[in-house]
């Protein structure tokens, strides 16, 4: 019959593997956050700086457009006011519209002719 003998030094050597093993995670995972931060800052400032040019490039396309649709109505809208204030000019004026009238056509008269 065999003798069965509990061997204390495996279990000891096992129990010292398993603290050295957890040890060595411990650390590893101490310096993948020691690392880590500065990336995460960094890319937190990059993210931040990002959404601001964002802003200011929508901001900025906001007031041309708005330039742009200012400027837009404003010659679509000058041979109106033009016009208004020709016709109110003649009616204010009659006899220097028709002077001018004359004037004018007999300059261009003279332009075309040659």
């Amino acid at each position: 019959m065999e003798k069965f003998t509990l061997d204390t030094s495996n279990t000891l050597s096992d129990s010292a593997i398993q603290r050295g093993v957890d040890s060595a995670g411990a650390a590893l995972h101490n310096t993948i956050n020691k690392v880590a931060e500065p990336a995460r800052n960094t890319l937190d400032r990059m993210s931040t700086a990002a959404h601001e040019t964002v802003d200011n490039l929508a901001n900025n396309a906001t007031h041309v457009a708005g330039r742009v649709s200012d400027q837009t109505r404003r010659v679509t809208e000058a041979p109106a006011r033009a016009l208004g204030y020709s016709k109110s000019w003649v009616q204010e004026r009659p006899l220097e519209a028709v002077g001018a009238a004359l004037a004018i056509g007999f300059i261009f008269g003279r332009l075309t002719a040659r």
